[in-house]
């Protein structure tokens, strides 16, 4: 029997706690059935959904959609894990997934994830636990072995799963790729032609795959250019402002310092410039400064930053939809690999 919860009953009805489809029926005078097809959406004859529906508004009817989920083998629901919301990048790649999973009919599930390999077994087993279709898996590298199980029984229930931002290849899961080698050649490179010589790099944590990539990025382009890296012109943070403030204002201490920094992270970035302007220096004429993601604040930042955009909306677009595709299909077989390559933003930082 599927039930709803009374809600706002006036002129005297007495107050219950739910409402049965068959009190619906009764009052619509038409079949259980009938009301249950119509409350579902289906279409019926114009007459019968009318009283139907008037029936619900004034009993204060609301469906049951977990048991209809459980009766139906559907949720609607598509799940995504992320590593922290407090990063600018997350919530804009977030509100930018659920616009287009909205238009294609289904909601999401976010969970963000900062506290290690506890937390990221908690979200798995709520993603199970609320009976999500698909899911995105955005988070740096990890090993656990309780998360990997998780992941395979979604796996083999024919779940579909897209991984992002590790190179995990224990499961059978589509893949988010992002170009950062290239496109950290491609910022430094940009730097080197433009006469600078002493480049520095601030990275964010070297635990995660996509900070050693962008790293590699640096060093690649500066072995072409046959640059040195100097002792101490490497740097690693956490990926927040205040680190690109701190590490910044070591670099910009060095008695030999570099006139131009790549970052890792938009905010590093800023905080970069941030430092340098304590300092009295000029951005960009005596220090340049590169950023990644093209977060909103790089825009609005004075100077505004010049950084590598990720091209947000063809990843939600193009994860959304093979996500759906999958679920459709139950098929998923042949894992593919969603390849983007952020581009150059030339602004005032450098």
């Amino acid at each position: 029997m599927e039930k709803g919860f009374v809600i706002g009953l006036k002129n005297g009805q007495q107050s219950r706690s739910m409402a049965t489809i068959y009190e619906v029926a009764k009052e619509a005078g038409v079949s259980p059935k009938t009301a249950a097809r119509i409350l579902a959406g289906s279409s019926s004859r114009p007459k019968n959904k009318e009283l139907v529906m008037a029936a619900a508004k004034k009993l204060g009817y609301v469906r049951n959609q977990q048991a209809a989920n459980l009766r139906s083998g559907k949720s609607g629901l598509i799940g995504l894990i992320i590593p922290s919301i407090t990063s600018p990048f997350y919530p804009w790649f977030f509100q930018t997934i659920h616009d287009t999973a909205l238009a294609k009919g289904y909601q999401v599930l976010l969970s963000s994830v900062s506290g290690g390999h506890s937390e990221v077994v908690k979200a798995l087993q709520m993603m199970e636990a609320n009976r999500v279709e698909g899911l995105l898996f955005n988070m740096s590298e990890w090993d656990d072995k309780e998360s990997l199980e998780i992941l395979n029984r979604f796996v083999e229930r024919k779940q579909p799963v897209i991984v992002g931002g590790t190179n995990l290849g224990k499961i059978q899961a589509d893949e988010i790729v992002i170009k950062n080698i290239e496109a950290i050649e491609k910022a430094t490179s940009y730097l080197i032609k433009t006469g600078h010589k002493k480049i520095a790099f601030i990275s964010g944590p070297q635990a995660a795959l996509g900070n050693r990539e962008r790293l590699e990025g640096y060093r690649n382009a500066m072995d072409k250019a046959k640059l040195m890296v100097k002792d101490g012109w490497v740097c690693e943070g956490t990926g927040e402002f205040v680190e690109g403030l701190d590490l910044a204002k070591t670099l910009l201490r060095m008695s030999d310092r570099p006139t131009a920094i790549v970052c890792a992270t938009d905010l590093i970035a800023i905080g970069a410039m941030k430092a340098a302007q304590e300092m009295g220096l000029s951005v960009p004429n005596d220090l340049a400064v590169t950023g990644f993601d093209d977060i909103p604040w790089a825009k609005l930042s004075a100077p505004s930053l010049t950084t590598l955009r990720q091209p947000q909306n063809r990843i939600a677009r193009e994860t959304v939809n093979l996500l759906i595709e999958r679920i459709n299909s139950k098929d998923i077989s042949n894992p593919r690999r969603l390849v983007f390559e952020p581009d150059l933003i030339i602004r005032e930082s450098a």
